[in-house]
């Protein structure tokens, strides 16, 4: 019996075997090799405000600058094959283990993975669209067969390399040295850098240079890189000891003026949200898309007006961020991360800072009543029971809290949270306990007016009980209000019990924030000082230094003035 069985199985594997080879055949023959996709080449992606209607600014910054094989060296050919395709000289030109792939990916119901040759990535580009869907993938399968079997490798090597993109505006290896290094030509590329090209090519955003948290991954992609042109000997063992200790030195080209002034900082994120949804740098630039933000127009101007108004004397000292969250949805109406894009891509208003006393409301997320919120704060912190009100603005979207900071949250001088995330946080107060994560991004339309990706697929978590959210509310309504500046050092001191770690210039006010919120709109507003934020804002409680509350509160109060003020 077990024979029979084992007989019926093996046959069966033999007939989907030759299902599978005849299946493939046959789409074989019946497809052909399309035209260039010159659409691809041509449209920009264009992103709107929320109404669908005023542009806010466009992804489209194409940079082409072809080359001749033959002037490409070696090390900077075999960098980019080693990075993406070690086989390349000898495979059929499609991978079937990553095809494969991707099938159990989309079986899953997970977003379409690569593990693409050099071949079917050089057909997604000029042949096909950029959509992620089977169907794409078997036509690429198909014509990166037929393509590697009527063009030689040269040629189609040739071809990669002129039109893969690699961030930053750049298709093609000449115009990626341009742009990151100031390399008019890739014969004057040295190997670091050509291995870094390579690096960045697999996913520009992924290992964008402009993000700091990128650092580390970057960096093991380049010693990937710079291994397997060992292994194809194109430098020594030596060579890549010497070169792995860490990255080329950049020397980028300037961003172009899309990205000036405050609006340079909600195109960039609005990219990295967008990449967190499968949409690719390479299909941003050049897919044709329409993309819709949650961007308010008018309150966004109202945003920016607010906060150059909290400038004195055109100081340059001075960081000031303002984020804005519509309660219910997550929706970021306004965000201003900063003066000029161009001039500085660090976003305040989403770099984390001391939050100072703004934790200390989710004390009350028991649903505790009849005390003090900085009592019940306290009360906890001395019980040892501080935990519990980390996990409850973790839980409202306050990011992980180190173990350290956990005890008594806000406390110390760590930076624990950005004005995004207390904007975000605090609207939980007011909508019933609700979260939802804030997002920038309200839906994405390709180039026929098709929804590839809506924000109704972010769905609201119940992240306080809906009766400690109005009992939090009822506290800052009555309270003394939420507005907190530099560290709550006094209240530290008085607490002998909290477990706090020890910090020099403790009196130093690094961060005065005012956050509010009505039914509408929850807003955070932050000060701070310094290229790096840890400079001190100046004395607190006199009215002048930046250190006083007064001028985060004047700054929410020019942006919100039109709206009924339901917290302090």
């Amino acid at each position: 019996m077990l024979f029979r069985l084992l007989g019926w199985l093996l046959a069966l594997f033999f007939v989907l075997v030759i299902t599978a080879v005849a299946a493939f055949f046959i789409g074989y023959q019946r497809t052909d090799i399309p035209r260039v996709n010159e659409d691809f080449r041509a449209n920009a992606t264009v992103v709107t405000y929320a109404d669908g209607k005023y542009q806010l600014g466009s992804f489209y910054e194409q940079n082409r600058k072809s080359v001749l094989l033959r002037e490409v060296p070696k090390h900077v050919q075999d960098a980019v094959i080693a990075a993406e395709d070690r086989s390349f000289w000898t495979n059929p030109g499609i991978s079937l283990a990553g095809t494969a792939r991707a099938a159990l990916a989309i079986a899953r119901g997970k977003q379409l993975q690569g593990g693409s040759t050099i071949t079917q990535q050089y057909v997604k580009v000029m042949y096909l669209t950029q959509e992620r869907t089977m169907s794409r993938k078997l036509d690429e399968l198909f014509i990166a067969t037929k393509v590697s079997r009527t063009q030689d490798k040269t040629t189609i090597l040739e071809n990669y390399l002129n039109t893969i993109y690699f961030g930053e505006g750049a298709y093609g290896i000449r115009a990626a040295g341009q742009v990151y290094f100031g390399v008019d030509h890739p014969t004057d590329l040295t190997v670091p850098q050509a291995a870094y090209l390579a690096t960045v090519l697999n996913n520009p955003t992924w290992f964008d240079s402009d993000n700091p948290a990128a650092a580390r991954r970057t960096l093991s992609r380049y010693r990937y890189v710079l291994h397997g042109m060992a292994e194809l000997s194109t430098i020594t063992a030596a060579d890549e000891a010497q070169y792995r200790k860490s990255l080329p030195v950049l020397k980028k080209r300037p961003k172009g003026n899309r990205y000036a002034g405050p609006t340079g900082y909600l195109l960039d994120l609005a990219r990295r949200e967008l990449a967190q949804y499968g949409f690719d740098a390479d299909r941003l630039t050049g897919g044709g898309l329409r993309v819709i933000t949650t961007f308010d127009r008018g309150l966004q101007q109202r945003a920016v007006a607010a906060v150059a108004a909290g400038y004195p004397m055109g100081s340059t000292s001075v960081q000031v961020a303002l984020a804005s969250v519509r309660p219910g949805t997550g929706e970021v109406v306004a965000l201003v991360g900063g003066r000029d894009y161009l001039k500085s891509q660090q976003n305040w208003a989403t770099t984390k800072a001391p939050p100072g006393t703004l934790l200390r409301p989710f004390a009350l997320a028991d649903g505790t009543t009849g005390k003090d919120l900085d009592r019940q704060y306290f009360d906890l912190v001395d019980a040892r029971q501080g935990e519990l009100i980390s996990k409850a603005a973790e839980a409202a979207g306050i990011p992980r809290i180190p173990k350290a900071d956990r005890a008594a949250p806000g406390l110390g001088p760590d930076p624990l949270a950005s004005p995004l995330d207390l904007a975000g946080a605090y609207a939980t107060f007011i909508a019933d306990g609700r979260w939802v994560r804030p997002h920038v991004i309200k839906e994405v339309r390709d180039s026929h007016g098709k929804v590839l990706w809506a924000a109704d697929k972010l769905r609201p978590v119940q992240a306080l009980h809906s009766e400690a959210a109005q009992g939090i509310d009822d506290v800052l309504m009555g309270g003394k209000g939420t507005s907190a500046t530099g560290l709550s050092i006094e209240k530290r001191q008085f607490n002998r019990k909290c477990r706090c770690k020890r910090y020099r210039g403790a009196r130093d006010t690094l961060a005065s924030w005012w956050v509010g919120y009505t039914p509408e709109l929850s807003t955070a507003v932050l000060y701070r000082a310094g290229k790096a934020g840890e400079s001190d804002l100046g004395p607190y409680g006199d009215g002048k230094g930046f250190g006083s509350d007064g001028w985060p509160a004047a700054t929410w109060s020019a942006y919100a003035h039109q709206v009924v003020a339901r917290a302090r």
